[in-house]
């Protein structure tokens, strides 16, 4: 009977000592440092979230304009550098190599009569820095200088064959010589030559003109002449 009796007062012994204990582990687990979004590691994940700029910041800089080329003509006699040009202009220069560097050949242009007797040489300056140029005329033993400028010089009378070089100097030193750094005199080919061999066309094509028209002319009478017979007989059967 007394064995009966202490049965039944177990559960309700376990069961206070199951609700004595649940709200201190339910306390624990509610406060564990994992389960609290707002605090990780000291860090104050809320104030992270309202200052922090996820938006990527700008890295392409804008791409300032090309310069307009200068108009620089390498071939034009006695005009400003480039370098001055650009300085006035903001143009931009082509390439060229610096006084520390040998200068390129300057390009031979042609060589024509000037007046009865006077040969002018043209040339082009090359892409490199020069201080001065040098003309040499075959069978002279002095060179002939021009400034950096110059892109003619006046040689005087030379004789038809003679070579003449150009020669582009710095403080580098002097070009070597090219193909298209020399050339011959030949006053077939220059621009006085070539005149007259125009006018001596222009004056063969007159003279054909004229030719034609005399011919014209003349058939042209010789048939008056035959159809005037012609004309006077049928008047003389009218009567």
């Amino acid at each position: 009977m007394l064995v009966a009796f202490q049965n039944p007062l177990r559960p309700p012994l376990l069961l206070s000592f199951v609700l004595l204990i649940l709200p201190s582990f339910v306390t624990l687990s509610t406060s564990s440092p994992f389960n609290d979004t707002a605090h990780f590691h000291g860090v104050n994940m809320d104030d992270y979230d309202e200052d922090y700029d996820t938006s990527p910041s700008p890295t392409t800089k804008p791409v300032p304009p090309v310069a307009k080329r200068c108009d620089y003509d390498l071939c034009k006699d006695q005009q400003p550098s480039c370098q001055q040009i650009a300085a006035a202009t903001g143009c931009s220069c082509p390439g060229m190599s610096g006084p520390h560097e040998v200068p390129e050949p300057p390009h031979l242009r042609r060589l024509s009569l000037e007046g009865s007797d006077r040969v002018v040489v043209h040339w082009c300056a090359p892409a490199s820095t020069v201080t001065h140029y040098l003309v040499q005329v075959e069978g002279q033993k002095e060179g002939l200088k021009a400034g950096e400028r110059s892109r003619q010089i006046d040689l005087g009378k030379v004789a038809s064959g003679t070579e003449v070089c150009v020669w582009a100097v710095n403080k580098a030193g002097v070009s070597t010589r090219e193909k298209h750094s020399c050339t011959r005199f030949q006053p077939e080919s220059s621009e006085s030559g070539l005149a007259l061999r125009l006018g001596i066309i222009g004056g063969v094509v007159a003279l054909l003109v004229v030719l034609a028209l005399a011919l014209l002319l003349w058939r042209f009478r010789r048939r008056r002449k035959t159809l005037a017979p012609t004309e006077t007989g049928g008047a003389e059967m009218v009567l």
